[in-house]
């Protein structure tokens, strides 16, 4: 009889165990808890914030947008520095310049200028009678 008591009570301890084994301990519960809160954290620090992942794009699409204009200053540069050095050494070049964009002439010289404007107020036609033809300078 003792060691049929002695065997139920061991039977009932081993559905115990059998029970607890089956269930997930809480502590278990809270270490998954914590480690789903840090990985969220770490997620939300990646993607937003100074040193996130869309500050990155948007600073990389700054950059590019730099490099273009800066390759675009140097073109006007290069061309700047070309103009400066005609100016400087290219007498031909510099009278060119000085007619054109300024104006000048040598003395007894006379400039013509033609207009698009028609003396009634309105502009010319683009198509004329082929018949007649514009005057020539004196």
């Amino acid at each position: 009889m003792l060691r049929e008591g002695f065997q139920t009570r061991i039977q009932e301890m081993e559905g115990a165990l059998r029970k607890l084994a089956g269930r997930a301990p809480r502590g278990e519960y809270v270490l998954w808890g914590l480690f789903l809160g840090l990985a969220c954290v770490f997620l939300w620090s990646a993607f937003s914030g100074p040193q996130g992942a869309v500050e990155f794009l948007r600073l990389r699409g700054s950059l590019r947008q730099m490099e273009a204009e800066n390759r675009v200053l140097l073109l006007q540069n290069q061309a700047l520095e070309k103009e400066v050095y005609l100016l400087r050494n290219s007498p031909a070049y510099m009278e060119k310049v000085a007619r054109e964009e300024y104006g000048y002439t040598y003395t007894g010289e006379k400039v013509y200028t033609f207009s698009d404007i028609d003396p009634s107020g309105g502009e010319k036609a683009a198509e004329e009678d082929p018949g007649e033809k514009a005057p020539t300078p004196p």
